[in-house]
């Protein structure tokens, strides 16, 4: 194969794989995601096995609580239920005979000193029955004609110590009725490799005054109700049991278990399989031997799970049946279910072919296509990136040219990556009876077009009818002729199914494309992809010369 043939390839990946990819990459379209080479690696059950070696596990449950920043402490609204303490601040107003009003604080004693009343105890009262006990000790000093209202605004400040494994162990201030998770906030969270999300004591005076699973909070919204006071400990304990959980679940997470052991049930009732899932891959160690298990879910329940357990939710059953819908030239129904093992000519006897049809150019949109030609799409042109960029140059003028076509390969590349494969499976020449359907396929039958499309280095690209006999050289004169940079022996005649089509000549339908002259310093850089695209699976290219 010639530089100028491997070139001509590798500039047209795009138009190869996805036609209509190259017009969104150059509307500035988001690029997909890059393929990283992890992605690649075993998906199934063997996954696991990779995943220990790697030492990666999933974050635990209720890790995205403490991802962002944590709220101020702030004591603006006074919760009604709040029980009053010293430092807590009461505003208190008189109207009639005797008018003021006052902001008092709570002393140590647990009193305020209203004027011309005296001092009132308020420790100990909940803030929506400070009003009524203001009133009552008022009404000792004056009659129905002062009016007395007491109301709490701000409290007074609490100092709650947290410890343990979290990330920023210490003393944090906040209202009393800040909620537990707050506090644990306001200390980075706990930390994911250490601490516990599920045994988590609340000390006062050094006894135990409440305990909290975080769990609960997770499933029910359920913590313990504290009304927090300066000198409070909250202690986070050192993790218990985990098991990670990937796969065909709702929840992908790492889990404590609630012992040192647990079931499969257990597991299951916070991970929550998808309804397709069947079996569960389990891998992990029992006495300092690692031990693998593929079991059905049935029987998953009843299995005991210990700490350091991996499990991957499959979904490990075939359905009897695909599902195909065809498109294009036809009438009657476009979605048919059929037994597995039905081919495309069955299919198509079932369809009523319209007149125009070509039926030559038919052809399949297959899934599992489309992710083979994305994935070998992005390893190609990272080993071309590669090149690019690691290759040395043997003289400074080849260095100084290589950094002339370095923008024009980088530009390249980023285009390619916008790419979106169709996963078009040409069936041009192959036996209808032999080629079997798969879910999710759509068959593509074209119709017959009177037209063809001129594009690239033409001096007025342009959509034309089709004259019988008519040269590909004949399309390009009537759409202008070649532009200055035109490559006249390396032009490109696309058939409506993607395939090249060979003979020097256009049909109606095709698209003749007029390709750039080439930079001869970039054929090293492109043989790599070139001989990738080549190999990618369902396109099936042919490549013609012509002249004029």
């Amino acid at each position: 194969m010639t530089g100028s043939r491997l070139l001509k390839i590798a500039a047209l990946v795009a138009a190869l794989v996805a036609p209509a990819g190259l017009a969104q990459a150059q509307t500035g379209a988001a690029a997909p995601t890059r393929t990283a080479p992890e992605q690649a690696a075993p998906q199934g059950p063997e996954a696991l096995v990779i995943q220990e070696r790697r030492g990666v596990r999933p974050p635990p449950l209720g890790a995205d609580m403490f991802g962002g920043e944590a709220p101020q402490a702030s004591s603006a609204v006074v919760d009604p239920d709040y029980i009053l303490q010293s430092g807590d601040t009461v505003q208190v107003t008189l109207w009639g005979m005797v008018e003021g009003s006052h902001e008092l604080t709570i002393d140590a004693q647990g009193n305020v000193v209203v004027p011309g009343v005296g001092p009132i105890r308020l420790a100990g009262v909940t803030a929506s029955q400070a009003p009524a006990v203001v009133e009552r000790a008022s009404r000792r000093i004056y009659n129905e004609g002062v009016q007395v209202y007491a109301t709490p605004i701000t409290t007074a400040s609490t100092r709650v110590l947290v410890t343990g494994p979290v990330e920023q162990p210490g003393a944090f201030p906040g209202a009393s009725d800040d909620a537990l998770i707050v506090y644990l906030q306001r200390a980075g969270g706990i930390d994911p490799t250490r601490g516990s999300y599920r045994r988590i004591r609340v000390l006062r005076g050094g006894e135990v005054i409440a305990r909290a699973d975080l769990y609960d909070f997770l499933r029910e919204g359920v913590l313990p109700r504290i009304s927090f006071r300066t000198g409070d400990a909250i202690v986070v304990e050192e993790q218990g049991s985990i098991v990670s959980v990937s796969g065909d679940v709702r929840a992908p997470f790492t889990f404590e278990l609630a012992g040192q052991t647990g079931q499969g049930g257990e597991l299951m009732q916070f991970a929550r399989p998808q309804p397709g899932a069947t079996h569960a891959a389990v891998f992990g160690v029992r006495d300092g031997q690692p031990i693998s298990a593929y079991i059905p879910l049935n029987q998953f329940s009843a299995f005991t799970l210990m700490d350091g357990d991996r499990v991957q939710f499959e979904s490990d059953s075939r359905p009897a049946n695909v599902l195909v819908r065809v498109e294009g030239a036809h009438g009657g129904p476009s979605v048919f279910t059929e037994v597995r093992g039905t081919t495309v000519a069955q299919i198509l006897s079932q369809v009523a072919i319209d007149a125009d049809a070509d039926m030559e150019s038919i052809h399949l949109r297959r899934q599992s296509v489309r992710e083979a030609q994305r994935q070998t799409l992005n390893e190609g042109l990272e080993r071309l990136e590669r090149t690019v960029l690691l290759s040395p140059a043997r003289s400074p003028a080849e260095a100084q040219s290589r950094a002339t076509s370095l923008a024009f390969v980088t530009e390249y590349i980023q285009r390619a990556r916008q790419v979106e494969p169709l996963g078009i499976l040409a069936l041009s020449g192959q036996d209808l009876n032999q080629v079997r359907v798969e879910t999710g396929d759509v068959i593509v039958i074209p119709r017959r077009s009177q037209v063809v499309t001129i594009a690239g280095e033409v001096n007025a690209p342009q959509s034309i009818l089709a004259q019988s006999g008519q040269p590909v050289s004949g399309y390009v004169r009537a759409a202008g002729g070649y532009t200055s940079r035109a490559d006249r022996r390396n032009v490109l005649v696309f058939r409506q199914d993607g395939q090249l089509r060979e003979g020097g000549r256009a049909m109606p339908g095709d698209r003749i494309l007029v390709m750039s002259k080439p930079d001869s310093t970039l054929l090293p850089f492109l043989r790599d992809l070139t001989q990738t695209i080549f190999q990618m699976a369902g396109v099936l290219v042919a490549v013609d010369r012509f002249s004029d």
